[in-house]
């Protein structure tokens, strides 16, 4: 079997507008799940009447079933009820109109925020529950002995498994295309499947996947590093 370096060559070239729809799912991802995840954790860490348990059930069920699974769930299933509830409320919209990159940035989203949510509480458990009490006696807000107090040293314990959690988010993208996105992954199947050069395709997926894992990575370690040098400069 030899390998056809031109198709390689050529596929890569086609693949380059996909690569920022990738980077797009993720960007969003994170952006919507950082935050969300965060008062999920905080709301299942106080243990909020009926909130608390309905967060529970969500988080296990994001983590608990196979992305693929959730993938044909929210891509043909929700459409059919939406379809339904606004044919009901007499809305004239087409939800099948919808691009399909809405639906895959809403799974994401919600998958994420899942996962980011158990990072976070157990980042919560290494920061003493002193902490919060010190800073309410001293006058804080519990908004603001959060943003003051428990969430700079809560990243501490948080920074190592959110670059993981990052990385995974990266390489569960490459299943956009199953819900007809075209990302480099769907890219890349489409040209791979012309010449049946699958060997090549998946080569060249392979190393684009892995130098865009390094790069999340990079960039974490510098926003690692950065942040030890401000609180030795704070210490000192």
């Amino acid at each position: 079997m030899s390998f056809d370096l031109d198709f390689f060559a050529r596929a890569a070239r086609a693949v380059l507008p996909g690569i920022p729809l990738t980077l797009l799912v993720v960007a969003f991802s994170l952006a919507v799940a950082l935050p969300l995840g965060f008062l999920t954790a905080v709301a299942r860490a106080k243990r909020v009447r009926a909130l608390s348990p309905a967060l529970a059930f969500l988080v296990s069920l994001m983590r608990g079933t196979p992305m693929i699974v959730q993938i044909y769930v929210i891509y043909n299933a929700l459409p059919l009820m939406l379809s339904a509830f606004f044919r009901k409320a007499g809305i004239g919209v087409n939800v099948f109109d919808v691009d399909p990159l809405l639906y895959a940035l809403f799974l994401f989203s919600l998958n994420t925020t899942a996962t980011l949510s158990e990072v976070f509480r157990s980042a919560l458990s290494t920061v003493g529950a002193g902490q919060m009490e010190a800073a309410l006696t001293c006058g804080l807000s519990e908004a603001q002995a959060y943003v003051r107090i428990v969430v700079p040293q809560m990243m501490r314990a948080a920074s190592a498994p959110l670059c993981n959690a990052a990385v995974e988010l990266l390489k569960n993208s490459s299943l956009v295309f199953y819900m007809g996105v075209r990302d480099l992954m769907g890219i890349i199947k489409t040209e791979a499947g012309i010449g049946y050069n699958y060997f090549e395709g998946y080569a060249l997926a392979l190393v684009i996947y892995l130098i865009l894992c390094f790069g999340v990575q990079g960039i974490f370690r510098l926003v690692e590093r950065r942040a030890k040098r401000g609180r030795a400069a704070q210490a000192a």
